[in-house]
């Protein structure tokens, strides 16, 4: 039986999900070379749109992460604009450069 478009993307973004956490999370490489290594093929292919959706996902789960550490701490609070400005930033730049193929 063929996998629904739906399910498809599922599975797709717990593919990406599994290369990002062992990647960036387990090994801590850096983002920059994780959309690399993706454009590169280095994983298997993923649609352009798979991979924005997906890194757009951890960009808006690092900027709650931002908010949460300001609400924590004074010293964080007064960071906390221009983390998050370098934050969006680095995504656009990424993203930018995906799609660029």
């Amino acid at each position: 039986m063929p996998l629904s478009s739906a399910t498809r993307r599922i599975a797709m973004n717990e593919r990406l999900w599994e290369i990002y956490e062992q990647l960036c999370l387990i090994e801590y490489r850096p983002l920059q070379e994780f959309v690399r290594r993706l454009k590169a093929g280095e994983f298997g292919e993923f649609r352009k749109e798979e991979v924005v959706d997906f890194l757009r996902w951890v960009e808006g789960n690092m900027l709650q992460n931002i908010q949460v550490k300001a609400m924590e701490s004074p010293a964080y609070a007064e960071m906390a604009e221009h983390v998050s400005e370098e934050t969006q930033r680095m995504f656009e730049e990424l993203i930018a450069e995906y799609e660029r193929g």
